[in-house]
């Protein structure tokens, strides 16, 4: 089979648009059980049949919306030479810490364990993805053929999520970056582990 990428419609890319940015503007206005799909689609300037025809229901829409910020947040993150693991993984953390503080400020700061869960997939993975690019890119050929990237890039986006949910759990009384000198080093040890021969 042939596959071909056809242009996205940029009327369906400006609809997508609108529909963010009515949920985004209603997240500030109302807590996240409130929010109805009517309400989003009449603060987007659509009928309900154009919101379903974009997304299942409003999860779905905030599922996509979180995947977004999350690369946004990870692109101004990870900018600068990365090849040294403490750096990176410090970067990473600090990404996870900033987007964990998105909410703050919202009125689904209040019902933010309604969704967290969203945020946790999101969030674990997409730091997944990127610790396998950085370990493809930053571990010997002879050890990736050996090494289980997928496991071992799993089980450091959940240190990385763990320990930015401890420094949340702490009534964030660090800055992140002052927290991060204190676990980086441990989760680098982790790394420093996978990234050499045994």
């Amino acid at each position: 089979m042939i596959h071909v990428n056809l242009p996205i419609d940029p009327r369906i890319t400006r609809t997508r648009q609108r529909l963010i940015d009515a949920f985004n503007q209603l997240m500030h206005a109302k807590p996240f059980d409130e929010i109805t799909v009517r309400d989003i689609a009449r603060q987007a300037g659509v009928n309900r049949a154009t919101f379903y025809a974009h997304f299942p229901d409003k999860h779905a829409l905030l599922d996509a919306i979180m995947a977004i910020s999350f690369a946004d947040t990870l692109q101004r993150w990870l900018v600068g030479p990365l090849a040294d693991p403490e750096i990176y993984l410090e970067r990473l953390f600090l990404a996870i810490t900033d987007q964990l503080t998105m909410f703050n400020g919202t009125k689904c700061q209040d019902t933010f364990s309604t969704f967290e869960a969203v945020i946790e997939v999101q969030i674990k993975a997409q730091v997944c993805k990127h610790i396998q690019t950085w370990f493809r890119q930053h571990m010997p050929a002879q050890i990736l053929r050996y090494q289980p990237l997928e496991l071992s890039a799993a089980l450091v986006s959940w240190a990385l999520y763990g320990a930015a949910q401890e420094w949340k759990t702490r009534a964030r009384t660090q800055s992140p970056a002052a927290f991060g000198r204190q676990v980086i080093p441990l989760i680098s040890a982790m790394v420093d582990r996978f990234t050499h021969e045994r």
